[in-house]
């Protein structure tokens, strides 16, 4: 799905878009799937918007520039602030997805003062205990990525997370979500996953953000990777709060769009 606006941010063109009206609230998507928040995004202003939703393409993702590697997570933090500089915003509501929830993490943790709150679904933080369980389970996409197979790694991941009615659940990311994911999973796994693996949750930092905090978690996701995760987060943010989305997986943003609208807009628009 092509995003019609771009802004210059540290020699690149990230491909953004803005709707609605109201607190702005940032989108950082996750992984390979760039348009995996259009959902999101529209539930966002569904009956009527309550927030003004900006979302983008991550550096070298679908619609922006930058296609390059390797890429640190303190990098794309950077890239996230220089948009909300261009957009002329001292400080904006962040929700980040997954590996977008990496980034959107770091970016508070960098430049706190310029959170107003911080939703976090499923980030994936690598030194929680099941971490290596965890990616045990990645190693056959890991396999198909390093042999070439762009496609078969990314249909593996998406096959392995949602199940045999994948292929529907990425058609509502909008018009060829499968094939741009398909041609962004190279980005990913070669610029992105090492800088991933490689990232830990500052102690030190996260004393710096006084913003509210809210982890979503599907009630059918991982055990215990998320389950840690989250436990994690309530470590190093007291005030950290939590949504559990009822029936819904790591794919939870494709499966309940509105269950998370829902808990993000009544948590953003009381922070």
């Amino acid at each position: 799905m092509t995003l019609v606006k771009t802004a210059h941010v540290d020699g690149i063109d990230l491909a953004y878009e803005i709707s609605g009206q109201g607190e702005p609230l940032l989108l950082v998507h996750g992984s390979n799937l760039a348009t995996g928040l259009v959902p999101l995004a529209a539930a966002l202003g569904e009956p009527a918007p309550s927030v003004q939703t900006i979302r983008y393409h991550r550096r070298g993702m679908t619609g922006s520039t930058g296609r390059a590697w390797p890429v640190s997570i303190a990098r794309q933090a950077a890239d996230l602030l220089g948009l909300l500089d261009v957009l002329r915003l001292d400080s904006a509501h962040v929700l980040g997805y997954s590996s977008g929830a990496v980034i959107a993490l770091e970016a508070a943790l960098s430049a706190p003062d310029r959170i107003r709150s911080l939703t976090l679904l499923e980030p994936i933080l690598t030194e929680v205990p099941s971490w290596s369980g965890f990616s045990v389970g990645m190693a056959p996409i890991l396999a198909l990525y390093e042999a070439g197979d762009m496609a078969g790694a990314a249909h593996a991941t998406f096959a392995g997370m949602a199940g045999p009615n994948w292929r529907q659940l990425i058609a509502t990311a909008g018009p060829g979500a499968l094939e741009l994911a398909e041609r962004d999973t190279e980005v990913f796994y070669r610029a992105e996953f090492p800088a991933l693996t490689e990232w830990t949750l500052d102690a030190q930092r996260a004393t710096a953000l006084s913003a509210p905090v809210l982890s979503v978690v599907g009630d059918h996701g991982e055990a215990p990777f998320f389950a840690e995760g989250r436990a994690l987060l309530h470590q190093h943010f007291p005030h950290c709060q939590d949504a559990d989305i009822p029936g819904a997986d790591h794919m939870m943003h494709l499966q309940a769009p509105g269950a998370i609208a829902a808990a993000v807009s009544g948590f953003a628009l009381q922070s």
